[in-house]
C-alpha cells in the first residue's frame, strides 16, 4: 500500500501526464533524499504494476519519471479512487506534521533523537524546532511537558492525559478526512465497541445520558490503541477510591470482551478507571470531546431533517458521532475563515445528489445555530456521512417482495438468487422463483417486481424487466432503480413539466433563473420560491458540471414535485469560478415525496452522457426532450 508521500507524487505526475518530473523535484518539495525518492518510485511502480493494461510508470534516464496511459477512463477512474483514499483534502501540511508528530512521541517509550523526529516527517531540524514550539503549545492544554534534552525529546505526564489529548486531537484531525472514518478499521473499531456498551449496559439496565455514550466509544477507542501498545494507566491516573460494584461488574465484563476481540491483557488498573467513568461521569467533562450543546444541535438538525425530507436519521448512533466529530473542528475553521478545499465536490454532488442535498440542508441549520458560513467545499464531507447512513441502514427504502419467472431449475438458477440476495439483501424482503405456467396462477399483487430470465407473455406486456443468469454492473443499475421504487420511465418523465420546457438565447444567469422561476411560481402558486433559490445559492454554487445549472429552493415548499429546464442556444457564464452553462433545470421537490428524490439520482448520471447532452441541446420543443430523455432512460438506467 502506498504511503502518504508516494500518493502525492503519483497525484502530481497524473496532473502532467507524459511529462517527465525528475527525482530530485520531489527531493526538493519533501526535504529527503534522492535515494528516498528513488526507493517512493520503485514502491510506486511495484503497486501500479496491475494495472499495466490501462497505464505504466516509466522511467528513462536523464529525462526522469512519467505516466505513459493507455486506457484514459480506466485511469482517471484510478485518480479518483486515490484522492478518495488519501488525505489530500488537508491543505494545511503543518497541522498534518503535528499531528503525526504527537503521535509519534506518545507511541515512544523512551526519549527519541531529535533526528529520527525530523525523518519521521520529512523537515530539516530547522522546521522541526519551529514545529516543536507549536507541539508544546498543544501539549500544555493537557498538562504535558515536552522535555528536550541533548538532542532526545520526550513528552513526560500522566497516562490519563495522554489520551485525553489524543482523543481530542485525533479525532480532530480526522474530521478533515471523513474517509478516514466512514471505511476502514475504524469504523469496525468504533462500531464493536458501540455494540459491546449496548448489549452490556442493556443486560444490566444500566442508565446513561445521550452524550455519555458517544464519549464513552471514543474513549475506549482511544484506550484500545493504548493498551495495544502496553502503555497502561496507574494508580495516580485514578484520583477516587473504587466503591461501585455494579460499575466495576459492566468495566470488567467490557475489559474481558475486548481482551478476547483483541488479544490484549487488560490491568485492573484500566477496569478501575472506567468503572469511576462510568459511575461519576460528571467529574470527567474534561475528557468529553462531544458536548451536550453540540450534541442538542445535531438532533435539533436532524429532526428539522426529518420534517423536510422523508428520511429520519435520528437513531443513527454512528452518524451522529460521525457529525459531532466533525463539526467541533468545522465550526472553528468557519469561524476563522480556514475551511478547508475539497478536491472531491464536484464528485461528491454528482454521486451522491440526495445526500448532498440534505447535507446542504445541514449547513444551513448549522450555519444559523454557530453564526458562521459553511462552504459548499465542507458541506461535501458531511455528504459523505449522509449518505454512508443511507445506505447503511436502508431508510429510503421499503421490503420488496420479488418474483423472478425462470424454466430454470433450482441448481441453475442458485447463483442468481445468491447474487440477488447479496447485492439486493437490504432491500428484500423476499424472492419467489415460478415457472411461465406457475405465473398463471400466483397471486401477482402479493409481489412488487417481477424479473425474467427469458422472453414471455409477462416480458412482452410489460409485467416483468428481462434479466439474464449472470446480470453484469450496467444490469445491477437497472435492477436497484426498479426495486427502489421505479416502475417504468413513465414514472421519471412525469415529473417533467411540458410547460417549464423553454429553449431560447439569454444572455445572463438572472434572466433565465427568473423565466424558470417566475413561470414556476404562477403554476404552483409559490410566493417565495424565488427567495429560497438564492438561500440556498448562499450555500454553494448551483452549477452541476459538464455545462449543467441545477436550481431549487433550500426548504421544501411545494405541494407538488416538478421539472422544468431551459435549453440555452449560446452557453452563458454562471458563477464567479468561471463556469459556463447552456443547460439549466429548476427542480422543485414535494414535501416528503422520496419517490421525487430518487428520481433525481437516477437522472443525474445522465447529465454527464456526453451523447445525451447533445441530443437535448438539439431538441426544438418539450415532446422531442421527452423522446430523447426516454430513449435514455431505457438504454442507460432503466
Amino acid at each position: 500500500m502506498l504511503i502518504k508521500r508516494q500518493i502525492s507524487i503519483l497525484l502530481e505526475m497524473s496532473n502532467q501526464v507524459g511529462e517527465y518530473y525528475k527525482a530530485n523535484h520531489f527531493s526538493d518539495k519533501f526535504n529527503v533524499s534522492l535515494r528516498t525518492v528513488q526507493n517512493d518510485l520503485k514502491a510506486i511502480k511495484e503497486e501500479t504494476l496491475m494495472y499495466k493494461n490501462d497505464f505504466i510508470i516509466e522511467s528513462k534516464v536523464p529525462f526522469g519519471t512519467r505516466i505513459i496511459v493507455m486506457h484514459n477512463e480506466k485511469f482517471k477512474q484510478f485518480i479518483n479512487d486515490l484522492k478518495l483514499q488519501s488525505d489530500e483534502f488537508n491543505t494545511n501540511d503543518r497541522d498534518d506534521r503535528i499531528y503525526k508528530l504527537l503521535n509519534f512521541l506518545l507511541d515512544q517509550r523512551k526519549s527519541i533523537s531529535i533526528t529520527k523526529c525530523a525523518d519521521y516527517i520529512f523537515v530539516s531540524k530547522s522546521t522541526l524546532m519551529l514545529d516543536l514550539k507549536e507541539l508544546e503549545t498543544i501539549i500544555s492544554k493537557y498538562s504535558l511537558r515536552l522535555i528536550q534534552s541533548k538532542g532526545y525529546l520526550w513528552i513526560d505526564g500522566l497516562e490519563r492525559d495522554k489520551r485525553i489529548c489524543l482523543m481530542d486531537n485525533n479525532y480532530a484531525y480526522l474530521s478533515v478526512l471523513p474517509t478516514n472514518l466512514i471505511t476502514g478499521s475504524e469504523t469496525g473499531h468504533i462500531s464493536f465497541i458501540h455494540n459491546l456498551l449496548i448489549n452490556e449496559l442493556l443486560h444490566k439496565q444500566y442508565p446513561i445520558s445521550d452524550v455519555e455514550f458517544q464519549n464513552l466509544i471514543l474513549w475506549l477507542n482511544i484506550s484500545i490503541r493504548r493498551i495495544g501498545s502496553f502503555f497502561y494507566l496507574n494508580e495516580e491516573d485514578i484520583n477516587d477510591d473504587i466503591t461501585h460494584s455494579v460499575e466495576i461488574e459492566i468495566a470488567r465484563n467490557i475489559f474481558e470482551r475486548i481482551e478476547t476481540k483483541y488479544l490484549l491483557r487488560v490491568p485492573q488498573t484500566e477496569i478501575n478507571f472506567l468503572a469511576m467513568y462510568i459511575n461519576n461521569h460528571s467529574n470527567f467533562r474534561n475528557t468529553d470531546y462531544i458536548s451536550e450543546d453540540l450534541n442538542e444541535f445535531i438532533l435539533y438538525a436532524l429532526e428539522k431533517i426529518k420534517e423536510s425530507y422523508p428520511t429520519d436519521f435520528l437513531h443513527d448512533v454512528n452518524l451522529r458521532m460521525s457529525l459531532a466529530l466533525h463539526l467541533v473542528p468545522l465550526i472553528s475553521r468557519a469561524k476563522n475563515n480556514v475551511q478547508i478545499k475539497n478536491e472531491m465536490l464536484d464528485y461528491i454532488k454528482q454521486s451522491f445528489p440526495y445526500a448532498f442535498d440534505i447535507a446542504t440542508y445541514f449547513s444551513y441549520l448549522l450555519s444559523e445555530r454557530y453564526n458562521c458560513l459553511i462552504k459548499e467545499s465542507e458541506t461535501a464531507f458531511l455528504a459523505i456521512y449522509f449518505n454512508k447512513s443511507i445506505n447503511d441502514y436502508a431508510v429510503l427504502k421499503g421490503n420488496k417482495r420479488l418474483c423472478i419467472i425462470t424454466n430454470l431449475k433450482r441448481s441453475e438458477y442458485f447463483l442468481l438468487e445468491q447474487l440477488l440476495y447479496d447485492q439486493f439483501r437490504k432491500y428484500i424482503a423476499d424472492i419467489t422463483f415460478v415457472s411461465s405456467q406457475e405465473l398463471e396462477k400466483i397471486d401477482l399483487d402479493a409481489f412488487d417486481l417481477f424479473f425474467s430470465t427469458e422472453d414471455n407473455k409477462a416480458t412482452e406486456v410489460g409485467l416483468a424487466t428481462k434479466l439474464t443468469f449472470f446480470p453484469d454492473a450496467s444490469e445491477l443499475q437497472k435492477i436497484k432503480v426498479r426495486i427502489e421504487g421505479f416502475k417504468n420511465v413513465e414514472d421519471i418523465i412525469r415529473l417533467f413539466d411540458p410547460r417549464l420546457f423553454f429553449r431560447a438565447e439569454i444572455p445572463a444567469k438572472e434572466k433565465v433563473q427568473k423565466k424558470l422561476v417566475k413561470t414556476a411560481s404562477q403554476l404552483y402558486q409559490i410566493e417565495n420560491l424565488y427567495e429560497e433559490i438564492e438561500l440556498r445559492e448562499e450555500f454553494g454554487s448551483t452549477y452541476f458540471g459538464n455545462g449543467v445549472a441545477i436550481l431549487h429552493p433550500m426548504h421544501l415548499i411545494t405541494n407538488e414535485s416538478f421539472i422544468g429546464e431551459i435549453v440555452l442556444k449560446k452557453p452563458i457564464p454562471w458563477d464567479n469560478d468561471g463556469n459556463y452553462v447552456n443547460l439549466v433545470f429548476l427542480v422543485c421537490i414535494q414535501k416528503n415525496n422520496l419517490e421525487a428524490f430518487r428520481a433525481w439520482d437516477y437522472l443525474s448520471p445522465l447529465l454527464f452522457n456526453n451523447q445525451f447532452k447533445q441530443e437535448v441541446l438539439e431538441v426544438e420543443n418539450y415532446e422531442h426532450f421527452k423522446q430523447v430523455l426516454e430513449a435514455n432512460l431505457k438504454s442507460n438506467i432503466l
